[in-house]
């Protein structure tokens, strides 16, 4: 989401880790493409100019349709995370 010196951080540095391989696949979401616009295309100046490469521009799902920005996080989560059952507690009241 829109934000400063903080939000442009954290991309940034989670881009670079994502770049980096050190970790892999992690779902990057900019939320307002309005907002966002402009940095777009400067990071597409820099792609152009050679100091990032073209395919660093897909690190990142840039959007508007909180549907979209949600169904791409799920993707990551379903693909790279196994929801175990929890052990249901008697002392709940809970039915196995």
């Amino acid at each position: 989401m829109p934000g400063g010196f903080g939000t442009l951080d954290e991309l940034f540095e989670t881009l670079t880790l994502v770049q980096t391989k050190s970790i892999t696949q992690f779902p990057v979401v900019l939320y307002g493409k309005d907002f966002f616009e402009p940095l777009v295309q400067h990071m597409k100046w820099m792609a152009k100019e050679g100091t990032i490469s073209p395919e660093d521009l897909d690190l990142m799902l840039i959007t508007d349709n909180i549907d979209e920005a949600m169904e791409y996080i799920s993707a990551y989560i379903s693909t790279n995370y196994k929801i175990k059952p929890r052990k249901r507690s008697w002392w709940l009241f809970e039915k196995r």
